[in-house]
């Protein structure tokens, strides 16, 4: 967009002569001194004073040269949100969780029929990892499931929450015990009554999960034995069920088993699935669509979570 002229009346006022702004703009004296003529020929009042060959802004010349810097600034802008929605060619996107990654495959099919030239680079980790890489600027968005979203003011969607359970061996005495009964909750008290001389199976640290229950541990005083430590829900199913241990899983993976007994902790204990984006990010029409995307799969195929 054709601005020079508006830099010719700012250069000269900047200067305060004709030859120093003539030869800071590239243009011959001629040239400028022609074209502040007509500006005020058109305008119809001088937007300069001269003395002695100085050039001082007039009152109008004040504000002409007011309203060019700001009709500069507004162009400048302009020209860069176009460059920059127009080549809004890769979003960088992060994963914390194993259902996090499921939504992103499950969406993209849809993203690449509207975007089919915005590539996405994934980046999965867990939650620590995958938040310090929004907080530095090195993702664009992350699927999270979160502990806590306090942290995260101002940069964050909040998509659904998931309800954290208990999963212990069915052979274990005290669940022999519940044969039967429909009523499955423990309070912290019970739970380490009943299991706390059995060996954990735990999320890796960093994980939301294992963040929720070091605190949930933190607050009993209690230790214990850790029997293994793995980033899959389904991995701590399969060795609750071979009587290696007892842990903790989002209830999205309490699916009904023999082998495993299910319990609903009191007070109960929530992961957040949430959307983060770093906070200086524009949205684009691409990166709206994808939360919209997201929104979609979880009102979809979450609705048995609890909210």
């Amino acid at each position: 967009m054709d601005i020079r002229y508006l830099e010719y009346i700012l250069a000269l006022a900047e200067t305060g002569n004709m030859t120093k702004a003539a030869k800071k703009l590239y243009v011959s004296q001629p040239t400028l001194s022609q074209f502040l003529t007509k500006q005020e020929t058109e305008l119809g009042t001088p937007l300069f004073q001269r003395s002695s060959g100085t050039y001082t802004l007039t009152p109008v010349g004040s504000l002409y040269a007011e309203y060019a810097k700001k009709i500069i600034s507004l162009t400048e802008n302009l020209e860069k949100d176009i460059k920059r929605v127009s080549n809004t060619s890769r979003i960088r996107i992060g994963t914390s969780s194993s259902s996090s990654m499921q939504m992103l495959s499950y969406i993209l099919a849809d993203f690449r029929k509207y975007y089919p030239k915005v590539e996405l680079v994934l980046s999965d980790d867990n939650l620590r990892s995958t938040s310090n890489l929004i907080s530095r600027g090195e993702l664009d968005l992350a699927l999270i499931a979160a502990n806590s979203l306090e942290q995260y003011k101002g940069q964050n969607i909040e998509l659904k929450k998931e309800e954290v359970i208990f999963a212990a061996p069915s052979i274990h005495p005290y669940c022999q015990k519940l044969s039967g009964s429909r009523s499955r909750t423990l309070d912290s008290q019970l739970l380490l009554e009943q299991f706390s001389k059995f060996p954990f199976i735990l999320q890796h640290k960093g994980s939301c999960i294992r963040y929720l229950i070091e605190d949930f541990f933190d607050k009993q005083d209690f230790n214990p034995t850790i029997a293994c430590s793995t980033s899959h829900a389904q991995s701590i199913c399969d060795m609750v069920s071979n009587n290696i241990g007892v842990g903790f899983i989002p209830s999205w993976n309490g699916i009904s088993s023999d082998q495993i007994t299910f319990f609903s902790l009191e007070p109960k204990i929530y992961r957040i699935h949430s959307i983060l984006y770093r906070k200086d990010l524009i949205m684009d029409p691409p990166h709206k669509f994808l939360i919209e995307l997201a929104k979609k799969y979880v009102d979809t195929n979450w609705n048995h979570l609890p909210k």
